[in-house]
């Protein structure tokens, strides 16, 4: 029997979540002391947040390499430099033409190392590729080395639920008829007993028959094959089953007791974005990291990170709850506060400056020195 993943709600609802939130990320270089620092790769900026490829808007991109890596287990993209040493591409590369292998015959006149081998669809070219000249992003992987399909994981539940999904298509054909039981008074020999069935089986397909004629002295019992209550209760299992597997909260799915997500708190959306999509976000950052900075630069600090204000995720009363608190504290400026609400910067005095943990004056205020200080 033949599942089709994507034919599932379930299953595509996970991976449109999963996939829309990763293409929502923008990417820059962070220096050791957290400053943004792009010019360490050129090109960076413009390649990971406007366009990867000729034709291939960022958005795009991301969302094609997440349902990739998600739906094969593994995602890759080209990395290409122009003569200038810029980053001009991250061309992407339908997984199902990349095999992943050890240089076990020495081709690469080093020690064993790990090669990709693509093979072009189109004229079948194949292409030996060094694993810093390719970004691999993994899904499920149990070797760190490839990562499996989501349909791999939960191929069971899958096969069940369309196993049961047919017995049930079967049971609408029959008008839910289940097993008929005639009884009758006269012996049949095995041959006539063979014709009755076969002429009560020919009437029982026949939607449009819902009359059963019979003859005198013979009675028909129907012994209902209800497979309902075991379609439903497998149907939720499934259910769950995939959302515990994506790290969707059923709320998001609208399977939280027909509320769905009408209650789905400030608090369950950073669970979510904690538990969920903060990992896939450090996978990619140190994927990103390890190819597109040299060694030097890493070993100095450097590291690609997302430039996404995680307090995004909150809704518009939570996060100037936040925020409020944040600047009353002295972690943020006003300035910083406007910058998270998309605000522009104010000019008024202390706006750039930390206030005063407890109070109200500007963070190093005292009676000698009534300015304050600056962050």
């Amino acid at each position: 029997m033949y599942v089709n993943a994507n034919g599932d709600v379930t299953y595509a609802t996970c991976v449109k979540v999963l996939a829309q939130n990763m293409a929502q990320q923008k990417w820059s270089v962070y220096d050791s002391k957290n400053t943004v620092s792009p010019g360490q790769v050129p090109g960076i900026g413009y390649v990971l947040n406007c366009q990867p490829y000729p034709g291939i808007n960022a958005f795009d991109f991301w969302e094609y390499i997440e349902k990739q890596r998600l739906g094969t287990g593994n995602a890759y993209a080209l990395i290409s430099y122009n003569r200038l040493t810029q980053l001009q591409y991250l061309v992407p590369l339908d997984s199902r033409s990349v095999t992943v292998m050890w240089d076990d015959a020495n081709i690469l006149d080093g020690s064993r190392k790990l090669v990709y081998q693509y093979t072009d669809p189109r004229n079948g070219q194949v292409y030996t590729i060094l694993p810093e000249e390719i970004l691999h992003f993994k899904a499920f992987s149990s070797n760190g080395i490839v990562g499996r399909s989501a349909l791999d994981v939960l191929r069971d539940s899958l096969m069940a639920n369309a196993e049961v999904e047919s017995a049930f298509r079967t049971a609408v054909r029959n008008g839910f008829s289940g097993t008929i039981v005639l009884s009758y008074t006269s012996d049949l020999s095995p041959s006539r007993q063979k014709v009755l069935q076969e002429q009560v089986k020919e009437l029982l397909s026949n939607s449009n028959s819902t009359v059963l004629p019979l003859p005198a002295g013979m009675t028909a019992t129907n012994i209902t094959n209800d497979i309902r209550g075991y379609y439903e209760t497998l149907k939720n299992l499934k259910v769950e089953d995939i959302s515990g597997l994506f790290g969707v909260p059923l709320a998001m799915l609208n399977k939280m007791g027909g509320t769905g997500a009408a209650t789905f708190s400030t608090n369950q959306m950073m669970q979510f974005f904690t538990n969920t999509i903060r990992p896939i976000i450090a996978q990619y950052a140190t994927e990103l990291t390890s190819k597109l900075l040299s060694r030097r630069q890493q070993d100095a600090g450097y590291q690609v990170m997302t430039i996404n204000d995680p307090l995004d995720n909150l809704d518009e009363q939570a996060k100037a709850s936040v925020l409020a608190s944040y600047t009353g504290a002295g972690i943020m400026t006003p300035n910083e506060a406007r910058a998270s609400l998309h605000y522009p910067q104010s000019e008024a005095p202390g706006a750039d400056n930390l206030s005063q943990i407890g109070g109200t004056g500007s963070l190093g205020d005292s009676p000698e020195n009534e300015g304050g200080s600056n962050k």
